[in-house]
């Protein structure tokens, strides 16, 4: 197997840093993970069974190589958000970074085959049950950051991260096994910005406080969080904006993850789509998935957060009209907290 070569295909194919190690399970993360379960600190949206996210060949049996790849998104701050706008994450700014990532990877395993052997490869993007940010430690493709996030030189902790499993071994990138994953760099400007405190200390996260978990949560959103929410439509930035390693981080060069929608969001003709509008307009986006009446909710939310009263008549007829419950209620909120102002 040429390595160079494969490095060559691997950025050919549209990645910019990669990683590879031989399939081990990442037991490190044995203890990390069951200190969560038991603070209950635990994702609700992830697989519970702690022993089967830890062994790659519990997704592919016949692994014999992990690539760890990571793609940049960063771009420039957005500033904030103008009146009755909402701001979205980076990370949703552009076209989903799922497909966009599993295309890219399509690419390197055709190579693998046609190249180095392989007949059973399998991709992974953050939607399977392994831990890709332990995989990327693991592998050596970065180190962890107090805001739980992977930083991968230079580009920061804005990066999408993903793996291919591959059934034969090839080179690793480095001869000894990361397990740093418990010691985060020792900075604590993250932790200290949090607004809902989530992350509690350096490397450390309650994720049902993470406002990136509140915007795309289904149901209604706690009151104890609304106001934490301030202008954020969808997800936040916060512990990776503020980071001094992040605010020096090299931009990213995909035209992919260019706006689509956003920075930032009118919101009146955000509440008066219909469904089908909201499909052909934030379809192409990793927003997409949770449906328009959790955004619509999100926008109330950040509505009475600015407390214009511009915004009184639409919030008037989403509580009397809009035909979810939940939006109902997220409107109705917002019009009192604009009227007490």
């Amino acid at each position: 197997m040429n390595y160079q070569k494969l490095q060559t295909a691997i950025y050919e194919a549209g990645f910019d840093a990669f990683a590879i190690m031989p399939v081990r399970p990442t037991t490190f993360m044995l203890p990390i993970l069951r200190e969560a379960q038991k603070e209950n600190r635990y994702p609700d949206f992830v697989d519970p069974d702690i022993s089967k996210r830890i062994n790659p060949k519990n997704l592919q049996k016949s692994a014999q190589s992990i690539i760890s790849l990571a793609v940049s998104y960063a771009a420039e701050n957005p500033g904030p958000a103008p009146a009755l706008h909402g701001t979205i994450s980076r990370s949703a700014w552009g076209l989903d970074y799922h497909r966009v990532l599993d295309k890219r990877m399509d690419k390197i395993i055709d190579y693998l085959k046609k190249h180095a052997g392989a007949t059973e490869c399998t991709k992974a993007v953050d939607t399977s049950f392994l831990i890709d940010r332990a995989l990327a430690v693991q592998a050596g493709l970065g180190y962890p950051g107090s805001n739980c996030a992977v930083f991968v030189p230079p580009f920061g902790s804005w990066v999408f991260l993903g793996e291919i499993l591959v059934d034969v071994d090839l080179p690793p990138t480095q001869s000894k096994e990361q397990d740093n994953w418990s010691c985060p760099i020792g900075c604590d400007l993250c932790v200290k910005a949090c607004p809902t405190e989530a992350l509690f200390a350096p490397g450390k996260i309650r994720p049902q406080r993470c406002i990136s978990y509140l915007t795309q949560m289904s149901g209604s959103i706690p009151l104890e969080f609304r106001d934490k929410i301030a202008n954020r439509l969808w997800g936040c930035d916060l512990c990776q904006q503020v980071c001094p390693i992040n605010q020096k981080a090299h931009r990213s060069r995909h035209e992919e993850f260019q706006p689509v929608m956003g920075p930032h969001v009118d919101l009146e003709p955000l509440l008066n789509l219909t469904k089908r509008e909201f499909l052909e307009q934030f379809g192409p986006t990793s927003m997409a998935w949770r449906g328009k009446n959790v955004l619509q909710r999100n926008a109330c939310i950040v509505l009475g957060n600015q407390r214009e009263p511009e915004a009184l008549p639409m919030l008037e007829k989403t509580a009397r009209e809009h035909p979810s419950t939940t939006v109902q209620e997220a409107a109705s909120w917002a019009v009192k907290k604009i009227r007490s102002r």
